[in-house]
């Protein structure tokens, strides 16, 4: 059987990808298996940093391109698994399952396919762009400035026109490789901008020529730069230079600001991504909560399967007075909360609490945003037996997993679950990997978590700083329980082996009819 998994981030090697090639490591040992991404990836290399065995597996590389134009491709396989995160592509392929990380949100009520319709057609009427890839993160408004950041290919569809019009916006780098931009107009390059430092804004004035009956496409591409799926970009001040874009611009100012961002970064109407989803044979979630929300979002139904965690690898040792920590130091509303946990620890210490140490660990982004995020957690440290570790090695990251006795997890601290479940944890590798170590996890009872961590047998669900900080006090002041809840987490840890991931995995793929 040949069977194409598809992920559009496989550079990243993150906890997504990891999800990805242990799926095409276990085919791989009856079939032929292809991984197909956008940036070439060092087959080797993956396989040492996600301690997977990806001998038999093929890598292959496709240009970038959208949605639409990868649907073709997936004809070519037996067994096609989109497992890329926000990507919506239908499926071709004899057999299909799509891998969901989480659903993008549809709307309410019953009639969001009448409402996108009618914001297609105010888009055209407008002469709205759009942004069809490339959009990573969109930063919080400022002094009536949305800035978008991109990653180093983005492609935008213009509005037609029987008349010849201008575009215009501000560009800037926030990778100091970058010293050099490229702009595409229907494949014939129209520009070129240099750049010296990060965050310094260019201006840029591009003359789209009339178009009958068609889209044309502009790309902004950075070359040489690595398609990781980071940003690498940052724009403001997208303007079409007519008489409607002005009119759109003077009604969605001000507190419909938001809607006319999402006009210009809306590609499919919603329910085309109902449409694709609906070509799959199964949608696979990767835990309860993204399950849940698939439902909600969707009114659709899906499977569990969770990604497999390395706790062969992870031994427990003798404990030592210390408290560990494992997220990535990046900024924005969706961070990790290593300040919360840093003031919560102070406060326990300002409360008497000595001999005790507090280790926070995680991968950094040399953006300066998330440097800055990064100093300031570590200023925040001073005077207190708190330590930060930065891009901390694997074996190094393993001995603190094994010699601490509580595990702490704070993402989502602060946001409203309902409102925007998203920057919650959609399911908790960390967590699972510290339980495995023998530490006792006193995590947040929201997301994922909760899935994970059995209140008061296992560990702690906290809802508040007050029930983080009572939690761990008492597991400090008792040895005995924290004795008997770390042996009930290593025991419960084992739920999300790499045996017990390729059981279910061989479930889920007999349910869409292989023969596995």
């Amino acid at each position: 059987m040949k069977v194409g998994i598809y992920n559009r981030w496989l550079a990243t090697l993150g906890g997504g990808e990891k999800h990805s090639l242990a799926i095409a490591e276990y085919l791989s040992h009856n079939h032929e298996v292809h991984v197909i991404s956008h940036q070439s990836v060092s087959r080797e290399e993956a396989a040492q940093r996600l301690n997977l065995d990806l001998s038999q597996v093929q890598f292959d590389v496709i240009p970038a391109c959208s949605s639409e134009e990868l649907q073709q491709m997936t004809a070519d396989y037996d067994l096609f698994l989109n497992t890329s995160f926000m990507e919506f592509l239908s499926s071709k392929a004899k057999h299909s399952a799509a891998l969901i990380f989480f659903p993008a949100p549809i709307g309410e009520g019953s009639t969001p396919r009448l409402r996108y319709r009618l914001g297609w057609a105010a888009k055209r009427w407008f002469m709205i762009p759009t942004f069809s890839d490339g959009v990573v993160n969109i930063r919080p408004q400022k002094n009536q400035r949305q800035e978008i950041e991109v990653s180093s290919l983005v492609r935008i569809k213009l509005p037609e026109s029987y008349q010849s019009y201008q575009l215009s916006f501000e560009l800037a780098i926030l990778k100091k490789s970058i010293q050099q931009v490229t702009l595409t107009l229907d494949r014939k390059q129209v520009e070129k901008v240099s750049f010296d430092d990060p965050e310094r804004f260019k201006s840029i004035v591009v003359t789209i020529p009339q178009t009958r009956g068609r889209q044309q496409e502009l790309v902004i591409e950075a070359p040489n730069s690595e398609m990781d799926g980071t940003a690498s970009l940052v724009m403001t001040g997208i303007t079409v230079h007519t008489p409607r874009y002005k009119m759109f611009q003077s009604i969605f100012q001000g507190v419909l600001s938001k809607y006319g961002l999402r006009f210009q970064l809306l590609l499919l109407p919603y329910s085309a991504i109902l449409e694709a989803m609906d070509t799959y044979d199964a949608l696979w979630a990767n835990s309860e909560y993204t399950r849940r929300w698939i439902r909600n979002y969707w009114n659709r139904e899906s499977r569990v399967l969770y990604p497999p965690v390395d706790i062969e690898a992870i031994k427990p040792a003798p404990k030592k007075n210390q408290i560990l920590n494992v997220g990535r130091f990046f900024a924005g509303d969706h961070n990790k909360k290593h300040k919360v946990m840093v003031r919560a620890f102070k406060e326990i210490v300002d409360e008497g609490l000595k001999d005790w140490e507090l280790h926070l660990v995680g991968g950094t982004d040399p953006r300066e945003i998330n440097q800055k995020y990064l100093a300031e957690v570590i200023a925040e440290t001073q005077g207190y037996p708190i330590y930060v570790h930065p891009d901390l090695p694997y074996p190094d990251l393993l001995k603190l997993y094994s010699e601490s006795a509580i595990y702490w997890h704070a993402s989502g601290y602060g946001e409203d679950e309902n409102r925007e479940p998203v920057k919650f944890e959609h399911f908790g590798i960390t967590t699972v990997e510290g339980m495995a170590a023998g530490c006792v996890p006193v995590v947040i009872g929201k997301g994922g978590q909760t899935e994970i961590v059995r209140h008061g047998q296992n560990g702690y669900l906290w809802y508040s700083l007050d029930e983080l900080k009572q939690y761990t006090r008492n597991l400090i002041a008792k040895p005995e329980l924290r004795k008997s809840l770390s042996t009930a987490a290593i025991v419960d840890s084992q739920r999300y082996s790499t045996q017990n991931f390729q059981n279910i995995l061989r479930e889920r793929l007999k349910e869409i009819g292989t023969d596995q």
